[in-house]
């Protein structure tokens, strides 16, 4: 989905930001948090469904690291802090629980049809076929008298076809069929009773901490090993890129808090360790 610029503008570095979950926050939003919102011209729907956004889907958006690394030193980790406080009191309100549990139903893996009974089959090819032949025989009466005759293969293939639903001895209409459904549709419980469990662990009813714990992980994972006195230069293109190859090959995350730089990269990872261990 396209987001507007602004949007993208107010997560400088949204794996940082939203790191700080573990803050305490007195208020839903105070006046410096306004003041930043002011500032993007963005209002709080619109941060509230991008936060929800990284959360649900383990998304990490860092538009403009940039700025969040032109910021004054410690500025930086006011400003994380500020929008932090914010996300951490927004995700314990009933509208992020009321999204979460929207997101869990949606996961929900959905139970197999349960199969036909060989006679609700009969029945539903019995209509098929009569329904061709009623077809057949009004296309054919509309044809011009020599042109008729090409429709009644069709339609005597079709009788045939409908007379040998009732045929004891058709093993397409037997027991051995109707036994081979149920089994397949026992496999197919099994199986669905199996994610039915993966899913409920996954996504626990009213408690979104696994969701939280996942993103955590993930950015934890992501950052690991960054490399902040890596070299870059420009290429033929005038496009900056790392001087080492296998820095070129890490993941978007890993390059855009590279530029976001070691401060905030630090403190984002020191409070998602710390989020992680009370979790």
């Amino acid at each position: 989905m396209h987001e507007s610029t602004n949007m993208k503008k107010l997560f400088i570095a949204v794996p940082l930001l939203l790191l700080f979950l573990s803050l305490a926050a007195g208020r839903m939003i105070d006046d410096k948090m306004k003041h930043i919102l002011q500032q993007l011209s963005i209002n709080e729907g619109d941060a509230n469904n991008m936060i929800w956004s990284d959360f649900a889907y383990s998304n990490f958006n860092i538009p403009n690291p940039k700025t969040l690394k032109g910021l004054a030193s410690g500025e930086r980790a006011s400003v994380v802090q500020t929008v932090a406080a914010y996300v951490k009191e927004y995700s314990a309100t009933g509208e992020f629980l009321a999204k979460y549990n929207e997101l869990r139903e949606s996961n929900k893996p959905a139970p197999p049809e349960k199969p036909k009974t060989m006679e609700e089959m009969k029945a539903e090819q019995r209509q098929s076929f009569e329904e061709g032949i009623k077809n057949m025989e009004e296309t054919k009466s509309k044809m011009p008298a020599d042109q008729q005759s090409m429709f009644d293969e069709s339609i005597n293939q079709f009788k045939e076809q409908l007379k040998e639903i009732d045929n004891p001895d058709n093993p397409m209409y037997g027991k051995d069929v109707e036994n081979m459904y149920k089994q397949m549709y026992d496999q197919q419980m099994l199986d669905y009773n199996t994610k039915l469990i993966e899913w409920g662990k996954e996504y626990p009813e009213n408690n979104p901490k696994a969701l939280l714990k996942k993103w955590l992980s993930k950015f934890l994972e992501e950052t690991k090993d960054i490399d902040f006195s890596a070299k870059t230069a420009s290429d033929q293109n005038k496009k900056e890129v790392f001087v080492k190859q296998e820095y070129e090959r890490k993941s978007y995350v890993w390059k855009l808090c590279y530029r976001a730089g070691k401060e905030a990269v630090d403190a984002g990872r020191n409070f998602a360790q710390k989020w992680m261990g009370e979790m």
